[in-house]
């Protein structure tokens, strides 16, 4: 995947690679699909189709019954490796209607937590420069607004909110904060503690997942192929600091353990 380095421009790299998701999972793309995703002239998108063709000889070819671009049996990635789920959140829109005009990809409705925008920059800011910032956060297990000193350093995703890891000032320890719980942020300030480590945010562990023992054979198969498993076992690693949010979004719930856990459907047992 060296390919893109010969491409000077971002824009042309992001069209290009556009080009590239399209042919390879819907088959087909022509001008249109390129104007009206980026918004680019069709003079403009017939000279990115023909780059592409240029860059990955024998990917496709020119159909002039269709009037678009199709794949090859020999099509190859070569910008970017190929990701189902980066490419189908990317393309949405150039990717065909499903049955009787319903929409192609779907994704489950879920309620999303989310925080003032403000409150968002202020954070970030802070951590790329290397500030603290003093706050008023809202304690689940005090229940009440406290405030605090701390130095956001980096920021992390569960699936359903975003935390900005930080180090807290008044207990001089690091510590996950959801941002939907920050009532405000105050004026930045160099913070002291930039030499601290964050050896939970650094360093990774491996989670060890095999099929529930229970499982009669079919199942537990069903499982290794959904899973990728190798040996009935499927590792994951994972940095120490997103090792609970990663349990907890495969259904395993509860504190340390010491044996086997099973999740929540009762198909995967967490054996590390």
């Amino acid at each position: 995947m060296n390919s893109l380095k010969i491409i000077s421009a971002w824009s042309e790299q992001q069209r290009l690679i556009f080009v590239e998701r399209v042919l390879f999972w819907r088959g087909a793309i022509n001008r249109k699909d390129l104007c009206e995703h980026f918004g680019i002239s069709l003079p403009q998108a017939t000279k990115d189709l023909v780059a592409y063709t240029t860059m990955n000889p024998g990917a496709c070819a020119y159909d002039v019954r269709q009037k678009c671009y199709v794949a090859s049996a020999r099509m190859r990635t070569v910008l970017k490796d190929a990701d189902f789920g980066e490419a189908m959140g990317d393309m949405a829109n150039a990717m065909m209607k499903g049955e009787q005009g319903g929409e192609f990809i779907l994704g489950m409705s879920r309620p999303q937590r989310t925080a003032n925008l403000a409150i968002f920059r202020k954070l970030s800011l802070a951590a790329y420069r290397s500030e603290s910032v003093e706050v008023s956060y809202w304690s689940i297990r005090s229940g009440a607004s406290v405030r605090r000193r701390m130095s956001p350093r980096s920021f992390g995703y569960d699936g359903l909110r975003w935390h900005v890891r930080a180090f807290c000032h008044g207990k001089e320890q690091f510590f996950d904060f959801v941002i939907g719980r920050f009532e405000s942020v105050g004026r930045a300030e160099p913070s002291l503690f930039m030499d601290r480590v964050d050896n939970d945010w650094i360093e990774s562990v491996d989670l060890q997942l095999r099929p529930n023992p229970d499982l009669d054979a079919g199942k537990k198969r069903a499982l290794e192929m959904d899973y990728v498993m190798e040996d009935g076992q499927c590792i994951i690693s994972v940095r120490k600091a997103m090792k609970d949010y990663t349990l907890r979004r495969l259904g395993f719930v509860g504190g340390s353990m010491v044996a086997p856990m099973l999740n929540e459907l009762q198909e995967l047992v967490w054996v590390t």
